[in-house]
């Protein structure tokens, strides 16, 4: 693609990004000057917010994790804590517009560990894939407790084996590729990275318990900003991890919002509006509307502080490493 053109492109993106950005804030703003919301109080309990912040930050820890795991069984040497340091530093990249930054940044981290530019964006790209793929798993088999009136059926039964099946079938292309390449590539050539299958089947297990402990922290949001007591039962928690599932895909899946920005919150409050209805009556639109809002602002202040940190202490340990060189020089 010429360099015009890929410029056009990007205007194009940040354009529609910008459009639907301000479509949800239009709909949120009118939703926020509901009198209903303010006939009861408001309360900002942050015995329940600060725990939210911080199951997110597990969440993104077990998914780093598998992502480390990808590189070993590529044969990239390098500790959990460096590679965590990279995981979160490159999270900051999503919200910048183009989802390449993320793997940009990976691959400028992990340069001195021999991982190449190849390895750096398999690695990502499963990771991802195995993360979304167990969210839309969730996202469907959690249909009867997200209140939009669906059951599961033969058609959903049939969408969920397909989404689930996603990283093991591209798993088994990648290796067919590289068996297929071996050859033409001669024989000192590297092999094409290709995640084990044994390996992405633990990934998605692993995801499993970061979508649950997203579930728990959108179940403490919603707790620490309800006007009534919380109810805390397997029923309440199952609805909040499907409309976690949902909002959280649908995010990733308007691929040019920078983090699902928008798209994520108006699926949300779509989903927690009807969840909050028998409860909170004609304040629960509005209500969703502030939880979602309250739930982007708690997790990106999370996620941005503990990247901040990483990126500091990546910036100390590389000038260690400079005065070492320069003594033993």
């Amino acid at each position: 693609m010429r360099k015009g053109s890929k410029r056009l492109l990007l205007v194009l993106k940040t354009f529609l990004a910008l459009v639907v950005i301000a479509a949800v804030a239009w709909q949120f703003a009118k939703l926020l000057q509901k009198p209903e919301l303010y006939a009861s109080e408001l309360r900002f309990r942050w015995e329940y917010l600060i725990p939210a912040g911080l199951l997110y930050l597990g969440c993104h820890c077990v998914w780093g994790t598998f992502w480390v795991q990808l590189l070993w069984g590529q044969g990239v040497r390098i500790g959990w804590l460096a590679g965590m340091r990279a995981y979160f530093i490159s999270q900051l990249a999503k919200y910048v517009p183009g989802k390449a930054w993320v793997i940009l940044w990976r691959v400028a981290l992990l340069r001195k560990y021999g991982a190449g530019t190849a390895i750096v964006a398999v690695t990502a790209t499963y990771e991802t894939l195995t993360n979304m793929a167990t969210g839309a798993m969730l996202a469907v088999c959690l249909l009867p407790w997200a209140g939009l009136g669906l059951d599961l059926n033969v058609y959903h039964g049939l969408a969920l084996g397909c989404v689930a099946l996603l990283p093991l079938a591209a798993g088994a292309v990648n290796i067919l590729a590289a068996k297929m390449l071996k050859n033409r590539r001669g024989a000192e050539a590297k092999p094409l990275p290709a995640p084990g299958f044994l390996l992405l089947c633990r990934g998605m297990l692993q995801s499993l318990v970061g979508w649950i402990f997203l579930g728990v922290s959108l179940w403490l949001t919603v707790a620490g900003l309800s006007t009534i007591e919380p109810a805390w039962n397997l029923d309440t928690f199952l609805e909040d991890l499907s409309a976690v599932a949902i909002s959280y895909v649908a995010g990733f899946a308007a691929f040019i919002l920078p983090g699902g920005f928008g798209a994520r919150e108006a699926v949300l409050q779509k989903v927690l509006a009807v969840q909050l209805l028998p409860t909170e009556g004609a304040a629960a639109a509005p209500l969703a509307a502030i939880i979602a809002i309250v739930l982007r602002i708690l997790w990106t202040a999370f996620e941005v502080a503990v990247s901040l940190t990483c990126w500091l202490a990546n910036k100390r340990s590389r000038a260690n490493e400079t005065i070492v060189e320069r003594i033993e020089a």
